[in-house]
């Protein structure tokens, strides 16, 4: 194995920085070797013509964010052979007492946040409500009801006794609050609990004002554990108390308070790759690796785990995010916004988000144009697989494509998410492609003006929301949706072709279009295509689509598995016409049209396992090895 390279600088826990950098390993003499940091290695190669750093296997801790910009264009930071380099955000915690009852207690420097692992597995926040990780979406919540004054962003009532008379406010004191359709959570510390009118004010204000029937937690206060795996800041003596599952190893195993939100923040940085690397420990409320800016950046071959969000691209364009391993995190998997234009993010593995906060995705963008997302594996998590958002003419979402994804189990802890999601607040024509996915489980969960628990509420499988226009969804299929397995709201000229659709029970449509009231005329959708589907199911074909206020619709060639039909031939849909837009018609006379789609699409294409490189998805994170 070659141990220098005059072409390349070396980083290693081995490693010095006062040493040259350009040895992969110390010499024998102990005098000369790799570098011991990256910062060092970033200024080394600012300094010099070498434009690639090589990791080497180890962890490294980080107290401080690695910074890139212009200087460090056409830079690479790649793992070491097949070695395995950590960068961590957090803090080792040692020392730790025991105090009986399974509880262990550690000096810290400051509050822990909610981000605290053991041997690498995240642990649970003790919190008010009694949390069974069996039924993680619905327990441990508490009914939270309205001021007398009404609905508030930044205090609600409780129910005597659901909080201890005992705990107070502190600086690792949070409350994480839920309007009852569950769009959105929240986490605020608090800034009072009055006992006396059973009353939580909140530091910050909530996204939605907290209704009757909405839920909330207090967390991370150590007399609040229970159970084992969780853990809970004392203020009183300044100590993280945790009840650790493996009492005998738990300590050589390692207890990690995450400190750090971001390990490495580039600033119009373009070009550079970043590869074979692990991003770790940082807190929920950060992106491990962030990109501000810049262009044609690489980053293959990762793996995050036990961050928050795992790569953000903030008006980051023609960039790439491939071949990466994300898991275990706070909020998101990948993050676009401020017009993070034509990116490909492909052949990701991503799985088990937002353990901490609920309203992130996989993948998701705001403002983000002319990007591709293909051939992700996307499982478990609260809200969405895939989001593409515009909330206005300023945030416009164009020509994207989300193709040959696997996304399963979604979803399951809000309300009007699921699978893959384009939201066009702006009506305007996308342009964009949804085309070969498979969405399975896509969940939905919300609360009713009681707090009772409404389950397969509004999980939707594919969702063009609040008036998105101009979308083709082709050859997708879907399967274990709530309310419907393709939603059309409020937009204008989509086509739905040629897509294959599970539905379970009655009250779940393959294929649903409805107008947004709210939005008045312009919310009525005009002049979409829906034809050529299949679906299957036990229920009459009728109930396969539920058309409310449709529009303008032509409807036609879509077929039920028990070989009836739905549409009049070559006709324009007229809701207000049943006996020929609800006549049935059988397979001969009515066969639908399979042959670029359904009937020859190999689903095994999908996600990371069918993934094949070609001249537009070149697998660049693979490097020679040294």
């Amino acid at each position: 194995m070659t141990t220098t390279d005059q072409a390349a600088f070396f980083v290693s826990t081995k490693g010095n920085d006062s040493w040259s950098g350009r040895l992969a390993a110390p010499n024998a003499a102990g005098t000369d070797g790799p570098f011991a940091s990256l910062e060092k290695a970033r200024d080394a190669m600012r300094a010099s013509d070498v434009d690639t750093t090589y990791v080497r296997g180890g962890t490294y801790r980080l107290d401080k964010t690695l910074t890139l910009d212009s200087h460090d264009d056409g830079h690479s930071f790649l793992a070491y052979g097949n070695e395995t380099p950590v960068l961590s955000g957090g803090d080792r915690v040692t020392g730790f007492t025991y105090e009986g009852n399974g509880l262990y207690s550690a000096k810290l420097a400051s509050a822990n946040g909610l981000d605290v692992s053991i041997g690498g597995v995240r642990q649970h926040a003790a919190q008010t409500g009694d949390f069974d990780p069996a039924e993680a979406a619905t327990s441990g919540w508490h009914v939270l009801k309205a001021n007398s004054t009404g609905a508030s962003k930044t205090s609600f009532n409780f129910s005597n006794g659901d909080i201890p008379s005992g705990l107070k406010p502190h600086d690792g004191l949070v409350v994480q609050t839920f309007d009852t359709e569950r769009l959105r959570d929240d986490i605020s510390h608090v800034k009072s609990i009055d006992q006396y009118h059973h009353t939580v004010t909140l530091d910050d204000a909530a996204s939605y004002a907290l209704r009757t029937g909405g839920t909330y937690r207090v967390m991370n206060d150590a007399s609040l554990i229970r159970d084992a795996g969780e853990f809970g800041w004392r203020a009183g003596d300044g100590k993280l108390v945790v009840k650790p599952e493996h009492a005998a190893s738990f300590q050589s195993d390692g207890v990690v308070v995450a400190r750090l939100g971001t390990l490495i923040k580039s600033s119009n940085a373009s070009n550079i790759s970043i590869e074979g690397l692990t991003f770790s420990d940082t807190r929920y409320d950060g992106a491990a690796l962030s990109m501000q800016g810049g262009h044609g950046n690489s980053v293959g071959g990762n793996h995050f785990v036990n961050v928050g969000t795992a790569v953000s691209l903030d008006g980051t364009d023609n960039s790439r995010i491939a071949g990466n391993h994300m898991e275990q995190l706070g909020d998101t998997g990948v993050s676009m916004i401020h017009a993070a234009d034509g990116n490909r993010i492909y052949a990701n593995t991503i799985e088990h988000i937002g353990q901490i906060t609920k309203g992130g995705a996989g993948i998701g963008a705001v403002g983000s144009s002319n990007s591709m997302v293909s051939n992700n594996d996307i499982t478990d998590a609260p809200r969405y697989g895939v989001s593409f958002k515009e909330w206005d003419d300023g945030q416009l979402n164009r020509n994207n494509t989300v193709q040959f994804n696997k996304i399963h189990h979604v979803g399951q802890e809000t309300a009007d998410g699921g699978g893959i999601e384009m939201l066009g607040r702006s009506a305007k024509d996308m342009g964009s492609v949804i085309r070969g996915n498979e969405v399975i489980d896509t969940g939905g969960l919300a609360t009713d003006g009681t707090g009772n628990w409404l389950t397969d509420h509004k999980g939707w499988g594919i969702s063009l929301d609040d008036l998105t226009s101009g979308v083709i969804v082709r050859d997708n299929f879907v399967k274990g949706f709530a309310w419907a397995g393709i939603y059309v709201h409020g937009g204008d000229n989509n086509l739905l072709e040629n897509n294959f659709g599970i539905a379970s029970r009655p009250e779940d449509a393959f294929i649903r279009l409805e107008w947004v009231p709210k939005a008045g005329d312009e919310a009525r959708p005009h002049d979409n295509m829906v034809i050529h589907n299949l679906a299957a199911g036990d229920m009459p074909i009728e109930q396969y689509w539920k058309l409310l206020s449709p529009g303008r619709l032509t409807m036609d060639g879509n077929v039920a598995a028990n070989g009836r039909a739905f549409g009049p031939n070559d006709a324009v849909f007229n809701p207000g016409f049943r006996d020929s837009a609800h006549a049935d018609y059988s397979l001969k006379d009515k066969a639908p049209v399979l042959a670029h789609g359904i009937h020859d699409l190999s689903w095994s294409s999908m996600g990371t396992d069918g993934y094949h490189a070609d001249s537009s998805m070149v697998q660049f994170w693979d490097h020679a090895a040294y």
